[in-house]
């Protein structure tokens, strides 16, 4: 790929950072304050990737904004100055190419599967989604009814529902505010996208990672796009994350199963691990799904219950999440909180030693796969965590026992979805 000595000026500090991967990531800063990360992964293959990561997601909405954050996923590969849809999309099939949008509370991304002789024609079509993207009113009315599509199979969704409302009882706005634009969204025009669209696309708050190539191409490489168009003019610090601690509830009488989420306060640099030593993920095809009391007690009295975590760059939640038929909701939620109490918080070091392999397999299995690389390259750039690592598990992991008993000792939140007559209540739970 060509590089231009202008654009190579441009190129900032350079950190290098360990990985598990052939090459280590590297992370460029240029000059107009886009953050560039990459790693070229193995020499001998052809596939490359590379994402535009806004920090702007659903956390950063106000209560004009609700929502705006879904719609800017949605315009994603759509009409730009330069561009139509039709061609991005016609120009990405004749190169192979796979395109993609996906947001989380944090960030907003746009990702590209492609080959590596392809990442420069990539790379502007990023730069035009960043600076030139029309935001037209007729493809508003197309991309809405997307949107209402999806926002109604969340809704259709307990397990969705009940995360999307533990993380409204933990945070409130902020994290709490949903990954959906809701019926309730004031955003009813394609300018109101444009405008949260303008407060996302703040050079401070982008990056751009990449697979298959080395960062000073790729920094090169963006300089030379309309991404180096981009400011930070409009720069404000962002609120923290506060824990607030509550319960979030959803009556539906009629629903023959019950879901309950009872989630605790935690770290992001343990969320994972204290996921694993909840343990109620089934790794088994069959049998009882794991030899944690949590996987046992589900299994013997017939209820699922999956331990989940979610991390961020400044909070994090980690539980558990139970499904049982409305009328046993409530004993089964009372059975899985004693186990929390009794057998987790209280864990034995065969218990840890479990927890910490398979974090360490989940670790490794993430770093073995495109979206896992890109996640991890998207934090590291953003300042939203250091990367994942074998070694980052195995310093978490002496001190595991001792972070469990805090963790689960402490007073959780719940959102519940079901029979309200059968819930059961955080302050009847012994927490």
């Amino acid at each position: 790929m060509l590089r231009s000595k202008a654009a190579l000026a441009k190129v900032g500090s350079l950190r290098t950072y360990a990985s598990a991967s052939s090459t280590a990531p590297t992370v460029l800063s240029t000059a107009n304050g886009i953050k560039v990360a990459a790693t070229e992964g193995h020499p001998d293959s052809p596939l490359a990737s590379i994402s535009l990561v806004i920090n702007h997601g659903s956390r950063f909405e106000t209560a004009s904004t609700s929502g705006a954050a879904h719609y800017l996923k949605a315009f994603g590969f759509r009409n730009t100055q330069e561009r139509t849809s039709f061609r991005t999309v016609r120009e990405a099939e004749l190169n192979g190419a796979t395109l993609t949008a996906s947001a989380t509370r944090e960030n907003i991304t746009y990702t590209v599967q492609c080959f590596r002789d392809a990442l420069p024609y990539f790379v502007d079509i990023l730069g035009d989604i960043a600076a030139a993207t029309k935001f037209s009113e007729h493809e508003f009315r197309d991309i809405a009814r997307l949107v209402k599509f999806e926002a109604l199979g969340a809704r259709e969704n307990p397990q969705a529902r009940v995360i999307d409302g533990v993380h409204q009882a933990a945070f409130r706005s902020g994290l709490g505010n949903s990954l959906y634009a809701l019926e309730s969204s004031p955003v009813h025009t394609g300018d109101a996208v444009r405008q949260y669209a303008q407060s996302a696309m703040q050079s401070g708050r982008v990056a751009v990672v990449a697979t298959g190539v080395d960062a000073v191409t790729l920094a090169a490489l963006v300089g030379e796009s309309r991404l180096a168009e981009l400011t930070n003019e409009a720069a404000v610090a962002d609120s923290k994350a506060k824990f607030t601690g509550g319960v979030h509830q959803i009556y539906e009488s009629a629903a023959p199963v019950s879901h309950y989420a009872l989630a605790f306060e935690s770290d992001p640099s343990t969320a994972p691990a204290l996921a694993a030593l909840l343990g109620g993920q089934r790794r088994l095809k069959w049998g009882a799904g794991g030899a944690s009391p949590l996987a046992k007690l589900a299994f013997s009295e017939g209820f699922a219950a999956e331990s989940f975590s979610f991390a961020y760059s400044d909070a994090a939640l980690v539980g558990v999440l139970v499904s049982a038929p409305s009328s046993h909701i409530k004993a089964a939620v009372e059975k899985v909180a004693a186990v929390v109490q009794t057998s987790v918080a209280k864990a034995s070091p065969d218990a840890v030693a479990r927890a910490v392999a398979a974090t360490r397999l989940d670790v490794a299995e993430a770093q073995a796969t495109q979206q896992g690389i890109i996640s991890e390259l998207s934090k590291l750039a953003l300042g939203q965590g250091p990367l994942a690592s074998l070694e980052t598990v195995d310093s978490v992991a002496a001190s595991l026992a001792q972070t469990a008993a805090k963790v689960f000792s402490a007073k959780p939140v719940a959102a519940s979805i079901g029979l309200s007559q059968t819930t059961a209540y955080v302050d009847t739970l012994g927490f």
